[in-house]
């Protein structure tokens, strides 16, 4: 009997995941679309993406606002959709949902298949084009994994009917509209690693494989003159050579990784999950990369206010003329708690592309972040119907103004619930 409620258990879950999968797909093309639309119309509307969280959504607007101030404009040739198909041997698409305590978290993992353009007047002067480029997508929803929705405010769940106007259980004022799911980030894992090692290889192996070369070469010249036993050997002992120098190489790889790299992350993350256990590094990398992009966007420090308790006025200046922005690595160093916060250490690799003097040029730097959030903030996704809401009178708040409210003029506290910067430091590479 155990077995067979088992197996009509993860036949019910199944069933969900698969109207779930057809939701989700239907939301990210609908997504697409709306940045299509956003990039190709000559105006800058207000709340323009409705099936983003208000964070995803701002990355766009600042962007398109740096774009016309530097007199530039994008057009989006094409975005591929994303197909839904349910088959067990491919590799992309993939779903993959999990919980933070408050909110149904869905991650599709697709390829990236987009053309977008960047024009001044009627001359093109960058592509930013992808293809097959592996990419993610989040989804984001305060539902429970047993398909009822979440009160944002107090966590009862019910059916979607008990919040039509609100929580009936706190008496909570927000829309239903607030409860859809929504597209909360969209990541493209850079390649810092694989540029930083391939041109670490590059540097290291390309003069090995020359003095390999000429060692060989010489112990066959000296060999020749020698015997025929040491010619025979010195394609043995320039392989050995070269095995040394890789096994030196990996340790000192290995290293660096422990040091700055994916194995320091993980023990990061070993930390992080003792206090959070629902931590997920993905979603907060995702959500850290929304905030980069704006950063690297804005025109003033009140544009992103929210984000940082420290002076950002020279990371902004450091940004004049960027028109896009990638976060390529984000490596966990540090974490400790303090009393009635959470203190995070990371250190990011973003690349660049700038436009200055009628120049379009890239450049990579590393970014050091020191992060603040309240201990009582445990789950890692934003979602707009809890965070974009004045705490004194209710009315919603936009990033638009930096997070002050119209009304009564109280200031959206972040850190109360979302990583905050409270100290950086950039280098240039």
């Amino acid at each position: 009997m155990k077995v067979t409620a088992q197996l009509m258990d993860e036949n019910r879950y199944s069933a969900s995941c698969q109207i779930w999968n057809n939701d989700m797909t239907k939301l990210v093309n609908e997504c697409k679309q709306e940045e299509i639309a956003w990039y190709n119309s000559p105006r800058i509307t207000e709340n323009g993406f409705i099936t983003t969280t208000q964070n995803l959504w701002y990355t766009h607007c600042l962007n398109k606002k740096r774009l016309m101030a530097l007199g530039l404009t994008a057009h989006y040739d094409y975005i591929k959709p994303t197909e839904y198909e349910k088959s067990e041997n491919q590799s992309y698409p993939y779903w993959k949902y999990s919980h933070d305590g408050k909110n149904l978290i869905c991650k599709i993992s697709d390829e990236f298949h987009y053309r977008k353009s960047i024009y001044n007047g009627n001359h093109c002067i960058w592509v930013d084009e992808r293809r097959k480029s592996p990419g993610e997508y989040y989804m984001i929803q305060s539902r429970s994994m047993n398909g009822n929705y979440i009160c944002p405010n107090c966590g009862w769940e019910g059916a979607l009917e008990c919040f039509v106007d609100g929580c009936d259980y706190c008496q909570t004022k927000f829309h239903i509209e607030d409860l859809k799911q929504k597209v909360s980030s969209v990541y493209n894992p850079g390649d810092w690693t694989q540029r930083r090692d391939g041109f670490t290889i590059h540097k290291n192996f390309v003069p090995l494989y020359v003095a390999l070369v000429i060692i060989v070469i010489a112990l066959l010249a000296v060999g020749s003159n020698m015997g025929g036993a040491l010619t025979m050997l010195a394609p043995v002992l320039g392989i050995i050579v070269m095995v040394a120098f890789m096994l030196i190489f990996v340790g000192i790889k290995s290293r660096k990784s422990m040091d700055s790299g994916p194995a320091r992350t993980n023990q990061t993350l070993e930390k992080i999950r003792s206090v959070d256990k629902h931590f997920s590094a993905e979603t907060f990398i995702g959500n850290l990369s929304n905030k980069l992009l704006s950063i690297c966007y804005a025109d003033s420090a009140k544009e992103i206010e929210p984000f940082a308790v420290c002076d950002m006025t020279a990371l902004i200046a450091s940004c004049r003329g960027v028109i896009d922005c990638k976060l390529l690595e984000c490596v966990l160093m540090e974490y400790q708690t303090e009393g009635d916060f959470q203190h995070l250490h990371v250190k990011t690799g973003i690349l660049l592309t700038k436009y200055e003097a009628n120049v379009v040029r890239q450049e990579k730097a590393c970014l050091e972040l020191h992060l603040v959030k309240s201990i009582r903030a445990l789950t890692q996704s934003i979602n707009d119907v809890n965070v974009y809401r004045c705490d004194s009178c209710g009315a919603s708040l936009s990033l638009l103004n930096g997070g002050r409210c119209e009304y009564c003029g109280q200031g959206l506290d972040l850190k109360e619930y979302d990583w905050v910067i409270e100290r950086y430091f950039i280098h240039s590479l």
